[in-house]
């Protein structure tokens, strides 16, 4: 099953600085082969429902194993079978944004 979503890694009990956390998170998720973009709260992605729970599961271990006593993740994922998400051009946001340049009063 195809899924879209996002995934937020939370280290827990560590320094303020949350950098070498995130870092190895994001090492494992470019290491995965899903599609994603990273931003400021959390990474979107897409790929395989199988995969995407392996990511997940190896992005917690990566925080433990990085020192963190405890981690929290928050993962929201949804799948389709009216349309071909995987095989999608373009975006949501951009087909929103196409939408309100379009739609502008």
């Amino acid at each position: 099953m195809y899924v879209t979503g996002e995934i937020q890694i939370v280290p827990l009990g560590t320094a303020a600085s949350l950098t070498p956390y995130i870092a190895k998170v994001k090492a494992v998720i470019e290491n995965s082969g899903l599609q994603h973009t990273m931003h400021d709260s959390g990474t979107n992605f897409q790929g395989e429902y199988s995969l995407v729970t392996k990511v997940a599961q190896e992005c917690m271990q990566s925080v433990l194993d990085s020192g963190a006593p405890r981690v929290l993740c928050y993962l929201k994922f949804g799948a389709r079978t009216d349309k071909d998400v995987a095989a999608s051009d373009i975006s949501a946001t951009e087909k929103v944004d196409h939408y309100l340049q379009t739609h502008t009063q």
